[in-house]
């Protein structure tokens, strides 16, 4: 405090609570606090892996330092340059928006002029591992063939939701805090009629305050699209077969199974273990009209083997996504700003598509036509999704020769000129916004 130049980074559980960390610090705590709503970014990706399959997963790769991280950066020679040109200048990074004043702009628009005091929001391996070069892709984009603009569902629909007006049915395992901030996330995802059974062996007029607190911290009534179920249970008997059997997992649209951040991290991971050890027997053993994918929240790394060994692979390491983000805001405070953009659910959306989306149906027969041989390079993936909408192509699934294997992914890749073979469960990542 004082003459300091530092920043202070703080873990918050509540968005309400934003204001109130930032006025502790006394004047200059709105420039000198950084306030990390945790919780809102966990349980955003719980309630959107509930549709989009291993989302989660994908959202850590750009939170380590490991991989390819956010940057920020002027760029003298891009001024007066469209958002679209200068996107396609960066071979070695990926350019998601504008951060201007301060203020973050995923997606600002493909002809948006960048300006002086703009800085360009990147994704890359580190903040000298890429720099713009002279001639951009798109502008021999002519001599490639390629359209310049395409009739596509994505285009048709490039602002709409795809998460949004239907009537769901959601279980609920366990309790936590973060509760009232996935009962938000699944709110905005659906119409009214939908339905949450919430099971757990904490009291019911103690849930019921706590989703009472969250609608008044967030002006949100989540009982005019959601009817409540509340099953208690037992502390002893939370994992029983009987009582799990009861709740007939298998007639839910998705699961969730939720760490007890009551017990230690260790006991949380072993009793979630336990709970989907007794649904996965069931589910074998009941109609299995649908696939179990429940989304899991583990604590600890070593629960991820453990995991995968019995074929669940839609889980939230809440933990490591937390230490991550703080360790990211701490570094450079404007990846805060990048985080509440993109998982606001508002203004972008983060998600997997076919590349097909991005098609007119003439065009989609003829890449289907080609069967085995089709191909796509990452610059061309990007060139139709920017026909489509203002949407950028964050990266992509990597060719894998075993079949059946899960699918891996890979943000920015480095080479975006050579074209790949492209096959059916192939998937893009992008972001979209919805503005």
């Amino acid at each position: 405090r004082g003459q300091g130049h530092g920043r202070i980074v703080v873990q918050c559980c509540s968005e309400a609570n934003t204001n109130l960390f930032r006025q502790l610090y006394g004047p200059g705590g709105e420039d000198k606090v950084e306030v990390v709503i945790v919780g809102n970014i966990v349980a955003q990706l719980m309630a959107r892996s509930s549709e989009q399959h291993g989302l989660a997963t994908v959202f850590g790769m750009m939170l380590g330092f490991e991989g390819d991280e956010f940057y920020s950066e002027e760029w003298e020679e891009l001024v007066g340059k469209t958002f679209r040109e200068a996107v396609f200048r960066f071979p070695e990074a990926v350019a998601l928006g504008i951060m201007k004043n301060g203020r973050c702009k995923l997606n600002p628009g493909w002809d948006y002029k960048i300006t002086e005091g703009d800085r360009i929001i990147v994704l890359a391996e580190d903040n000298d591992a890429y720099e713009p070069v002279d001639t951009a892709w798109c502008n021999e984009e002519a001599q490639r063939g390629l359209p310049k603009s395409v009739d596509s569902p994505m285009k048709r629909n490039a602002r709409h939701s795809p998460r949004s007006g239907r009537q769901k049915r959601f279980l609920l395992i366990g309790w936590n805090t973060k509760v009232g901030s996935l009962l938000g996330s699944l709110n905005d995802m659906v119409s009214e009629g939908s339905e949450i059974t919430i099971y757990s062996p904490c009291p019911i007029p103690e849930r019921e305050g706590e989703i009472q607190k969250y609608e008044l911290q967030n002006g949100k009534h989540l009982q005019t699209k959601f009817k409540f179920h509340h099953i208690h249970v037992e502390e002893t008997k939370f994992s029983s077969r009987i009582e799990l059997s009861k709740l007939e997992h298998h007639t839910y649209d998705s699961v969730f199974v939720l760490a007890d951040t009551a017990c230690t991290n260790t006991a949380a991971d072993e009793r979630s273990m336990a709970v989907l050890a007794q649904l996965t027997h069931l589910h074998e053993k009941g109609p299995g009209e649908r696939d179990f994918d429940p989304v899991v929240e583990m604590c600890e790394d070593s629960t991820f083997e453990h995991l995968k060994i019995c074929g669940f692979t839609n889980f939230v390491h809440s933990n490591s996504l937390v230490s991550q983000a703080l360790a990211a805001v701490t570094e450079d405070a404007s990846v805060n700003s990048i985080y509440a953009d993109l998982m606001s659910g508002v203004t972008n959306s983060f998600e997997f598509v076919q590349f097909e989306v991005f098609l007119s149906p003439s065009d989609k027969a003829a890449f289907h036509a080609q069967g085995s041989e089709r191909k796509i390079s990452f610059w061309e993936a990007a060139h139709y999704a920017s026909l489509a909408g203002d949407i950028s192509v964050v990266g992509w699934t990597l060719e894998v020769d075993s079949p059946g294997t899960e699918p891996k992914f890979i943000l920015n890749p480095k080479d975006k000129t050579t074209k790949r073979v492209w096959r059916d469960q192939d998937r893009i990542v992008i972001i979209r916004s919805l503005e």
